[in-house]
């Protein structure tokens, strides 16, 4: 029958299209399945590997006629994750509706290298095969990791660190920078390097930036004002960064308070051996000239005395006695250059620093008094030392009258403060006075052989150099301090641990 004849024809077209699509998704899922850039395997009901592709092959090692036939997660999963993959195939299986279709593992290659995987799961319908897709997050995984490694390095480095960017906003600083400013982060990154840097002007950031841009890093030195107002000596290095046409600096700050204080007592040291330098050779040349000096003023001291005693001329006298006066003038400056240049040493003693105070202010108490000077002493309580008494004795008388001159020059000023203490293993004496001051330029030169601010006066310039001699063969520094209009301050420190007394004998 016709109808029945066309019923056929048509079921046997149909079954043809059929057969010739599947055909071709069987063909277009395999071309898909051997060239996609993902690695991909089908795994049977036993977990064994039926099909494997290429990139698949690269990322074990193997070749697919290698791998296709090996169990799953027996060759190529990790053995800490084996338990894992075999519960997860168990569960597709029995309960495919609630199984994960995605989850990790870490799978382990030919050559024993571990890759993290990220693995998607499909079930093919009507079948026990199942889809693998692979995705290798190994170096995603590392770089994860390192960046939180590189965060908690950043975080907890001991150098200050900031982020800005190009109008020099601060997009970020770790905790050291926190506790350098005395900020939080959040009131740190509503701030700008302008505002914090003392330094600089915003002009002048602006410029460095510039130059930032086209050297790459710079270091240069500022100072950085914290929360509370205090004002910080810090060493920057900044380093630019452009990212996504957007400019970045990346900047490491360092408080060099402590640098800066240690290369200033360097400084004050190099001075200080500088002025002992110069003193022990002027010593030595001192002695030698004093010496040859001596000599020929003994003579004209004696026959000028000689010549007094028979001059009967008024005018003759006058004038010999005017030599006579002169050469022994002479003699003292003589006797102050051996002086300074210790030809003796000292005759050590146990003393009482208080006591040779006292004693040495009683020996000008007249002078102080008829000036119209207020002496103010506060002496505390100090342990006894070994020294010569009257060697410091004559540092002291010296200062004083130095401080005595400086107030009467002055004429403004009425007061000399002394004061004794123990400070870091030092007995410190300290004499203070509101004259007026010695210039900055003079200071460095004030223990030079000769030098003197008061020639009018008919200073010599020894006595503090003499006085720097004495102290400094007692192992002490002989140091000064002053602002001119504002008087000076002389210090003698004398170490407890060369000079204290022994303990008295108990035999």
């Amino acid at each position: 029958m016709p109808g029945r004849e066309n019923g056929k024809n048509q079921i046997s077209v149909r079954d043809s299209i059929e057969q010739r699509l599947l055909a071709n998704a069987t063909s277009t899922f395999r071309t898909m399945f051997e060239r996609s850039g993902t690695a991909k395997a089908v795994l049977n009901e036993h977990g064994i590997i039926v099909m494997a592709n290429e990139t698949l092959a690269r990322l074990v090692d193997l070749s697919v006629a290698e791998i296709e036939g090996k169990h799953s997660w027996f060759e190529f999963v990790a053995e800490s994750d084996r338990k894992k993959a075999q519960e997860y195939h168990r569960l597709r299986r029995s309960h495919p509706g609630t199984a994960p279709e995605l989850y990790e593992f870490r799978l382990l290659d030919h050559n024993g290298s571990i890759h993290e995987i990220e693995i998607n799961v499909a079930m093919f319908p009507g079948t026990e095969l199942s889809l693998l897709s692979l995705i290798d997050n190994t170096h995603l995984k590392t770089a994860q990791e390192m960046g939180r490694l590189t965060r908690f390095a950043v975080e907890n480095a001991p150098e200050s660190i900031f982020w800005l960017n190009e109008s020099g906003a601060l997009l970020y600083a770790n905790a050291a920078a926190c506790r350098l400013l005395g900020y939080n982060l959040g009131q740190i990154m509503s701030l700008s390097i302008h505002e914090i840097d003392a330094g600089h002007a915003k002009r002048d950031w602006l410029k460095l930036f510039k130059e930032l841009r086209q050297a790459g890093s710079m270091v240069w030195q500022s100072e950085y004002r914290r929360q509370d107002g205090h004002v910080l000596p810090v060493e920057l290095m900044i380093t630019y960064i452009q990212l996504n046409d957007k400019h970045y600096y990346w900047a490491f700050a360092r408080d060099v308070t402590a640098t800066r204080q240690a290369e200033k007592r360097e400084q004050q040291l190099q001075t200080e051996l500088n002025v002992s330098g110069r003193l022990a050779s002027v010593g030595e040349l001192a002695a030698g000239v004093a010496h040859e000096i001596n000599n020929p003023l003994t003579g004209i001291i004696g026959f000028s005395e000689r010549l007094l005693r028979k001059a009967t001329d008024e005018k003759l006298a006058a004038d010999l006695k005017r030599i006579h006066s002169e050469a022994l003038r002479a003699a003292r400056v003589v006797q102050n250059l051996l002086t300074f240049a210790r030809q003796r040493q000292p005759s050590k003693e146990p003393v009482d620093v208080n006591s040779i105070v006292k004693e040495s202010l009683a020996l000008r108490e007249y002078e102080l008094r008829q000036r119209g000077i207020q002496v103010v002493t506060h002496l505390a309580e100090l342990p006894c030392i070994m020294a010569d008494q009257y060697q410091l004795e004559q540092v002291l008388v010296n200062l004083i009258v130095n401080a005595e001159q400086a107030i009467a020059i002055a004429n403004k000023g009425d007061r000399l403060t002394v004061t004794t203490g123990v400070l870091d293993e030092f007995i410190v004496v300290t004499v203070a006075d509101n004259g007026p001051g010695i210039k900055p330029e003079n200071l460095d030169k004030l223990f030079d052989p000769f030098f003197t601010t008061r020639v009018d006066s008919g200073g010599t310039g020894l006595g503090l150099s003499i006085c720097h001699g004495i102290v400094a063969e007692h192992g002490g520094r002989l140091t000064v301090s002053s602002e001119l209009g504002s008087g000076a301050v002389f210090t003698v420190a004398l170490p407890l641990k060369e000079n204290r007394c022994p303990p008295p004998d108990e035999s």
